[in-house]
């Protein structure tokens, strides 16, 4: 091979060497070398994106199962309260039952005892009877002057201007007298009708 060198004399001699530069011109340009650089770093992102999802999904799953014991011990509780609840409304129920039953009551003994403290001599009773809302008296009057219809008469008046004894009654009512006799007296036999509240 000939090598011809065309160039002037004064500049034949000189070598140029070529100018290197710093920074290597395959690291600039992208190409293969830099794919291969970047595949760590994007797997060693990818284990740190799992590794903390897969720590946020342990932390969820205590916490869960945390609030999920929380839950059941609450309905248990709530359950108590619940069955607490129904009992107390049958019992509340029971107790307004009994105390409006209490206020509606009629005090028997306090009624029979201002009836006995209004009975005159002379006067007494064969049946008191209370069904459902009527009230029933009978009784005998016998006198040695022979005035058993005034005193049955005055007895009757007498309990029924007593609002103790009357503030249970609608109404009290002497129903019939009917004049007997027994042995050697003659008995007034009487009968009181009441209709109760």
């Amino acid at each position: 091979m000939i090598e011809v060198n065309l160039l002037p004399e004064e500049l034949r001699n000189r070598v140029v060497k070529p100018v290197k530069p710093a920074v290597s011109g395959n690291l600039l340009k992208p190409g293969p070398q830099l794919f291969i650089l970047s595949i760590p770093l994007i797997f060693a992102l990818l284990i740190t994106v799992h590794i903390f999802i897969g720590l946020a999904g342990i932390i969820r799953s205590a916490r869960l199962n945390l609030l999920r014991g929380k839950w059941e011990k609450v309905a248990l509780q709530r359950k108590a309260l619940e069955d607490f609840n129904a009992e107390h409304a049958l019992v509340s129920g029971d107790a307004q039952a009994i105390q409006r039953l209490t206020l509606e009551r009629v005090g028997w003994s306090e009624k029979l005892y201002k009836l006995s403290l209004s009975l005159p001599a002379g006067v007494w009773f064969e049946l008191v009877s209370v069904s459902g809302k009527d009230f029933y008296l009978r009784g005998k009057a016998v006198t040695v002057d022979k005035t058993e219809v005034s005193l049955i008469r005055n007895f009757v008046d007498e309990i029924k201007n007593q609002p103790q004894f009357m503030k249970n009654f609608n109404s009290l009512e002497l129903s019939s007298i009917q004049k007997g006799v027994i042995g050697a007296y003659e008995v007034a036999d009487f009968s009181l009708i009441g209709s109760l509240k």
